[in-house]
This record gives structure tokens, sequence and C-alpha cells, in this order.
């Protein structure tokens, strides 16, 4: 079914899983790199949402990738770049971690023109057209998959500094329900998934003058994380437990960044202290 709205001059046309823009003017586009082009062809996989926004038009889709075409109906095609960051800006806000952990695809077609991009339109058709795709956000768990954590792989970080005890397939089969119980507490899933948003910020430097990506001598922020993880889990004791971890690093916590290696290890401290009350 074809359908065809005209936004300013700009005519768009969208058909099944196919968009076309169109303009007498020409339009500026922008992704990767800024161009002027007669005529802009965009394929969406099927299930996309199309929202209209003042002069701004987004649509979006999830299939293999995040994929967002911004269709600007105003003469701003001179501050496209401008144009572009605010649809940047506003994936980023309203997917979060998925962007990291889908990947996107982001266009801007705008009007030639020397105007300012009306950022309130740009940004309400975007964050309502992401809406009409996206699920709810991940678990804590499978954002911890996502770098690798399994509870498998915290099991046999956690048996790793067993001493005194035989490592038996009962004792393993304890620590999995300890972590799994753990993972059910609201506090436990709040200081975890602080981590990993923190972590998500340092990697793709986002926070001006934080890079912790050598995990610093002076940082000590993510054992303060990790020791709340541990206090959580089994009270004060677990603190203790957590420095072995931390400074050992057993299994996956060796192949973690500053903070959720950090974050994990109170974890897997706080069950182990449980484990051996």
């Amino acid at each position: 079914m074809k359908k065809k709205m005209n936004v300013n001059g700009a005519e768009i046309v969208v058909e099944e899983d196919h968009v076309t823009v169109s303009a007498d003017s020409g339009l500026v586009t922008a992704d990767s790199s800024i161009r002027i082009e007669d005529e802009v062809h965009h394929d969406l996989p099927r299930g996309h949402c199309m929202v209209r926004d003042g002069d701004a038009v987004a649509f979006s889709s999830t299939g293999d990738v995040m994929d967002v075409l911004v269709v600007v109906g105003e003469p701003c095609g001179d501050r496209i770049p401008e144009a572009l960051r605010i649809s940047v800006e506003e994936v980023s806000s309203t997917a979060g971690i998925l962007t990291e952990i889908m990947g996107q695809r982001l266009r801007v077609v705008a009007l030639p023109g020397d105007g300012r991009p009306c950022e309130d339109y740009i940004r309400g058709a975007v964050r309502r057209s992401l809406q009409g795709v996206l699920l709810d956000g991940p678990g804590v768990e499978e954002l911890l998959e996502a770098r690798g954590v399994t509870i498998d792989g915290m099991v046999d970080a956690g048996m790793d500094l067993v001493v005194g005890v035989d490592v038996t397939a009962e004792l393993r089969d304890r620590l999995r329900s300890e972590i799994q119980r753990a993972l059910g507490d609201l506090n436990v899933r709040a200081l975890l998934a602080a981590a990993l948003h923190l972590e998500g910020d340092i990697e793709n430097l986002r926070i001006l003058g934080v890079d912790l990506r050598d995990d610093p001598a002076f940082l000590y922020s993510d054992e303060v994380l990790g020791m709340a993880v541990a206090n959580q889990v089994a009270g004060t004791k677990a603190i203790f437990n957590f420095k072995r971890y931390d400074e050992e690093k057993p299994g996956i916590l060796g192949e973690l960044g500053p903070m959720v290696d950090d974050a994990v290890a109170g974890l897997i401290a706080g069950c182990m202290s449980r484990l051996f009350e």
C-alpha cells in the first residue's frame, strides 16, 4: 500500500518497506558523509514505525541494526550537521544501551537552506518512532551476557578461589542458586546497572574528562561499587572476601573493564560469603 505526504515541498512516498524522498529544490543528506541528492531511496525492514511531529518525519525499524531515517521538511540543509547531532542524541537517549548492543544506522534528509532545524520536532519524531518499535529494555542478566558474563562463568570464577573444601557439583549448584537469588535483589540490580552503564559511557568517551580505560591506580570508585554489591548481598564480611576476588580476578573477572569487573566481583564475593556462612 502506497502512502504519500508533502512536508513543505519534501515529497515522501512510503511503499511497504521502501521510502522515497524527493524535492524540486534537491535534498541534503547526512549519515557518514554529507551529500546533495535529487532523490533519496531508503529501505526499511518490515515492521517500521513512522511518526510526524511538525515539520519532521522519522521512520524507525529494528532488524539486524536499529535503523532510523529522519526527514526534516525545513530549509536547513546548510546546518544538517546540527540536525544530525540532534537526531543522534535523541536515538541514544531513547534507545539507551540498546544502541551499543544492536548497532545503528541513522540518516538525516533536509531541504537546502540556511535555516535552523527545529530541535523539538526532530526529537519528538525520533523518540516516538523508536518507542513504536522498541520492546522493553534488556535486563541486567542480558546486559551482563552481552559482555560475556554468564551465571556459569561467575560460578567458575567463584570456585577458583575456594580453599579447604572440595569443589563438588553440589557446591557449584548452591553458588548458582545464591547468584540467582542475589540477582533478584533490586539494589544489587541497580548497582550492577550503574556499573554497566558507566562502563559504556567510559568506553565511548561520552563523559568529558573521564577516561578510565587503563584502570588507573588512583581509581577507587570501581571498588566502592564492588564493595556496595558485596555488602548488599552478604553484609560486612563479604567486603573482605571482595578484596580477594578483586585482586586475583579469577576467570571472567580478568576479561572485564574497570567498573564491571569490580561490580561482578562484589556479586561473586557476596554469594560465596553466604555459601560458607
